[in-house]
């Protein structure tokens, strides 16, 4: 388990006000992405998770700030959360009168979302998917890093998901193909988060020129100004997209 993570915070400055809960999985079971490093952040022990996610969406205010939105995130898919943590999470909502979950979880998983969407469905709670896509570059996803999604169209994803990440900002990468993905998303899903890439030990480096590039451009203050966006960075300077580690 990773002890010093941020695993509360409400998130005002997006079109789809929302808390964010981070939650303690039992483990990744595909644990193969080269561009993650929260893989540790998990217990093999259901009492340990429960433990700490209650204590987590304890912070949940809901009705209390007029808020009606939890986004839910792991170390893993939502689906490798104990479903102690889920009853733990519907109740949370219940209570506090939240009224749409965003659940997030890999392709692997597609065929579960119906199960948990009729769960919450049984208390007026609506359930949004979201799949951590990271761009439509088939030999970047999958060659560099491995996914785990061949072969798998935005048609065939859309049947399942309504929102998507997208990552930029790693070598490699150019600004042309992050038009396309943004394209690409935009087209088939409600909501996309873009991502810029914060590398990590033995994974791909972080392209700090075309981050800057991006930051920089036009295109960059159109993404701004989309409410079906939302942009992530751990590293900006400002801390204007505050996320993961940022206080």
């Amino acid at each position: 388990m990773i002890y010093d993570l941020v695993r509360y915070q409400y998130d005002d400055k997006s079109a789809l006000k929302r808390e964010n809960v981070l939650l303690v999985s039992l483990g990744c079971s595909w644990g193969k992405c080269a561009f993650c490093d929260y893989q540790d952040d998990k217990s093999s022990s259901v009492l340990a998770c429960d433990t700490v996610n209650k204590k987590v969406l304890q912070n949940v205010k809901g009705k209390d700030i007029n808020c009606s939105c939890l986004d839910v995130t792991c170390s893993a898919s939502y689906t490798e959360l104990p479903f102690t943590t889920m009853n733990l999470i519907k109740d949370v909502c219940v209570l506090k009168g939240i009224k749409k979950v965003i659940l997030e979880g890999h392709y692997l998983y597609r065929d579960s979302n119906k199960y948990y969407a009729d769960f919450f469905g049984r208390y007026d709670i609506n359930v949004m998917f979201r799949c951590g896509v990271e761009t439509f570059d088939e030999h970047l996803r999958e060659d560099i890093l491995r996914k785990g999604l061949p072969h798998v169209t935005p048609e065939q994803l859309a049947k399942y998901y309504q929102w998507i990440n997208i990552m930029f900002g790693m070598e490699g990468q150019t600004l042309e193909q992050l038009h396309k993905d943004i394209e690409t998303g935009l087209e088939y899903f409600e909501r996309i988060n873009l991502s810029i890439y914060t590398s990590i030990p033995r994974g791909p480096k972080r392209d700090k020129e075309a981050i800057e590039k991006f930051y920089n451009s036009d295109f960059y203050k159109e993404l701004k100004d989309n409410d079906r966006i939302d942009i992530f960075d751990e590293w900006d300077d400002s801390n204007d997209h505050k996320v993961g580690h940022d206080k």
